[in-house]
């Protein structure tokens, strides 16, 4: 019975997958899966799963941004030495958060601040690991030092304001913050 379901369901991805002619379209549900080995293979699933997620904008496509999120891990496992592999460690962690997976997102932050501390990307890396620690992990005392090591590391970044924003409503509950706007707006 598995198995027919199995089929079914396969079938009816294929036939939504599918479409017209330009179309990006991937089979799922195969028994063999595709062994990717090469640069070029590595560079093409993350092409392709980009594709998909961001095809249609409306929608998050959870199983396309799992499969993204493997193949930048993947990337970045075979190709460190590649500048993009830094490009895609930022993207991974994003893509972790929104998966909601905060361990992960903070590993490829942490991994890319340890790489190349001076990189475009560190600012918002060390921003986005303090919103996680607090926001997803609620560890108000953590969050607010990696909010003040932004502020410290990154004075004229101009997530600075929010940074300072979000120490003084770390830990606090939605009916504090709505009586502290009530309070300074009266």
């Amino acid at each position: 019975m598995k198995n027919l379901l199995l089929a079914i369901f396969s079938a009816g991805l294929l036939y939504s997958c599918s479409g017209n002619e330009g179309e990006v379209t991937i089979e799922e549900g195969t028994s063999e899966e595709k062994v990717i080995d090469t640069f070029e293979e590595r560079t093409e699933e993350i092409e392709l799963y980009t594709d998909l997620l961001f095809k249609d904008s409306l929608n998050f496509n959870k199983p396309y941004a799992e499969k993204l999120l493997a193949a930048y891990e993947d990337y970045i496992k075979h190709h460190s030495f590649e500048a993009i592999s830094l490009e895609y460690q930022f993207k991974a962690g994003e893509l972790a958060k929104a998966l909601n997976k905060p361990h992960v997102a903070i590993k490829h932050f942490n991994d890319l601040l340890e790489r190349k501390p001076n990189h475009k990307n560190a600012p918002m890396a060390l921003f986005y690991k303090a919103m996680i620690v607090g926001d997803m992990l609620n560890e108000d005392e953590t969050a607010v030092i990696y909010y003040q090591e932004f502020i410290d590391n990154y004075p004229d970044h101009p997530f600075v304001e929010s940074a300072k924003a979000s120490i003084a409503l770390q830990g606090k509950s939605l009916e504090e913050i709505v009586a502290g706007f009530e309070e300074k707006n009266s």
